[in-house]
């Protein structure tokens, strides 16, 4: 009995052993190649190709960026979509290695609505844009960021300023929800000249692959503007135009609800059309961003006749999760029936991400 349970057991431990080499045998096999000019080799998965510069992910070294004038050949673990400059076609194909300077599309080529079987070789210079596909039905991903700046000077007068910005992101399937929320206060001596926080939740549901129908809700407390509490949400559709490891943009008309709030325990309530913008763009293998994220909005009736907050800015990426930023930030909301805001925040700063 006790030979037959040893033997059991080692017929399961060799089972599970053959199955784990053979999972991290294919594990490995999926990564891509990168043979560079000098003879030097690199193993990793092929982010992206921008500007001239090839972003690859390694297990060892996290993000490494390459000129592509230093590329002798390549391959990669699956299927990307391919730009190549010199027929200025679309490919969705694997990358496999090929002579000196060129590499073989094996996929479709994509043009005037057609799809064509391709195997063909290109010089690899040639390849002007790559990223990887995004699947419209993916497993459940989450992302975000943590910004900060702060200063503090002691003359004659103390100054402190802070400015803390979080910004997250999940999807799972057709689901998105994105979480963001601030935080500014400028003080000299006891005296502040800035002092608010906000926070918004924005949930979207795609229809389609580029569709999508949006919910948002958001809360703004202001305690030195007489105008100190705004509260809007609202519904609408979408469109997200592209969304890739090079960028995204994507709009969202909403129809709304807000409500402001004053000082004097007064309030104005109303209906508004509001059109929300998010849009990030990275350059030389994601080393630089440029983002801008904002909602514009109208009333419809009441007082107040325009409102708009939003931020434009620029971020340098240290490495995969550290970046230095500059960000400018508006809060206006014009013709306010005690009040209003004209607010603008220029910040920079250390961010975060994960």
């Amino acid at each position: 009995m006790v030979t037959q349970r040893a033997s059991r057991s080692l017929t399961l431990l060799y089972l599970f052993l053959s199955l784990f080499f053979s999972f991290t045998i294919a594990t490995s096999a999926q990564a891509g190649t990168i043979w560079l000019n000098n003879g030097d080799r690199i193993s990793g998965t092929i982010q992206s190709l921008d500007g001239g510069k090839l972003l690859v992910k390694t297990e060892y070294g996290g993000n490494i960026r390459i000129d592509v004038n230093h590329v002798k050949t390549l391959e990669s673990d699956s299927e990307l979509v391919v730009k190549n400059g010199e027929f200025n076609n679309d490919y969705r194909a694997k990358l496999v290695a090929a002579g000196d300077g060129e590499v073989t599309l094996h996929g479709v080529e994509r043009a005037n609505g057609q799809a064509t079987q391709v195997n063909t070789a290109v010089p690899v210079t040639s390849l002007t844009r790559v990223v990887r596909p995004t699947p419209f039905l993916n497993e459940a991903t989450f992302k975000g960021r943590f910004d900060l700046a702060a200063t503090r000077k002691s003359a004659s007068t103390k100054t402190q300023d802070y400015t803390l910005n979080t910004f997250n992101e999940l999807r799972h399937g057709m689901w998105r929800h994105q979480l963001a929320a601030d935080y500014t206060r400028n003080k000299e001596d006891s005296t502040d000249s800035t002092y608010n926080y906000g926070a918004g939740y924005t949930l979207d549901y795609f229809l389609s692959e580029k569709a999508f129908w949006q919910g948002r809700a958001s809360y703004r407390r202001d305690f030195v503007e007489e105008l100190n509490r705004q509260v809007t949400y609202g519904t609408g559709p979408g469109y997200q135009f592209w969304d890739n490891e090079l960028g995204a943009f994507s709009l969202a008309a909403l129809v709304s609800r807000v409500h402001y709030g004053y000082t004097d325990g007064s309030s104005e309530n109303a209906y508004a059309a509001s059109l929300r913008w998010d849009y990030v763009r990275y350059f030389y293998g994601k080393e630089f961003e440029l983002y801008t994220r904002g909602e514009v909005l109208r009333p419809l009736d009441g007082d107040t006749k325009f409102a708009i907050n939003g931020e434009v800015g620029a971020r340098y990426n240290v490495n995969s999760w550290m970046s230095l930023y500059l960000k400018y930030a508006r809060n206006q909301v014009s013709g306010g029936r005690q009040g209003s805001i004209n607010e603008s925040v220029y910040s920079t700063g250390i961010g975060v991400r994960w």
